[in-house]
């Protein structure tokens, strides 16, 4: 009986050096993704996440967070959301272990 090797691809799915989750504090659920522009889609990938219970996106990038705070500002304002408070949670790849909480200072209040 002839013996095939076993292919395990150990590589992650994302190799971006951060990862954000960017989180809306409002309850009106909309698609941020419809409003991107293309230097924004070049950020990184973005991606929505629906097993969260407020409005929720993550962005793969290698973009620093004050870079991401700002497109995400700006998202916000173009579409005059109620809502302009967000969560900006900050994963180094993909070591979802050790998040960083950019609040204060990163919080729009």
């Amino acid at each position: 009986m002839k013996e095939f090797p076993v292919m395990v691809n150990a590589d992650s799915v994302h190799t971006k050096k951060y990862c954000y989750l960017i989180e809306l504090t409002g309850d009106k659920q909309t698609e941020l993704l419809a409003a991107l522009t293309p230097s924004e889609e070049d950020l990184g990938d973005w991606e929505r996440v629906y097993s969260a219970k407020l409005p929720t996106w993550r962005l793969w990038t290698n973009a620093n967070a004050d870079t991401v705070r700002f497109i995400v500002t700006h998202l916000i304002a173009r579409y005059g959301l109620p809502q302009n408070d967000y969560w900006l949670i900050q994963y180094r790849g993909n070591d979802h272990g050790h998040p960083q909480m950019l609040h204060p200072q990163f919080h729009t209040r």
